[in-house]
């Protein structure tokens, strides 16, 4: 499968493959109890430096939370698209991207993404 850049990322297809830099990684709380994860939020930037949101939802949480770390590059394949709609928006990127129980993510050592 080809890689694809940030950009050219939309909710047209499933079998996106991406290489990308986790420049921002937060934990954003359940709102009825605060130490309870409501999901995991992140800031993807590819070698052109285009950013886009990610979200790792409440049910992907035990999944992904020891795989993605800040500052790291990933190939990531397998995920959903979809619109970057909401009142926080840390990309400006029209979607964002969506971890499924089958996204697959693989640590990438090789990429020349900058740090930030």
């Amino acid at each position: 499968m080809a890689i694809n850049y940030v950009n050219d990322t939309n909710p047209s297809k499933e079998s996106w493959k991406i290489v990308v830099r986790v420049t921002h990684l937060w934990h954003v709380p359940s709102y009825n109890n605060p130490s309870e994860l409501q999901s995991i939020e992140l800031v993807l930037m590819d070698e052109k430096g285009d950013k886009i949101q990610a979200s790792i939802k409440r049910s992907m949480i035990m999944t992904y939370r020891h795989l993605l770390n800040e500052g790291e590059s990933y190939t990531l394949m397998t995920f959903g698209v979809g619109f970057n709609s909401g009142d926080y928006k840390s990309s400006s990127h029209a979607y964002k991207i969506n971890f499924l129980n089958i996204t697959k993510s693989e640590v990438n050592r090789d990429a020349s993404i900058p740090l930030y």
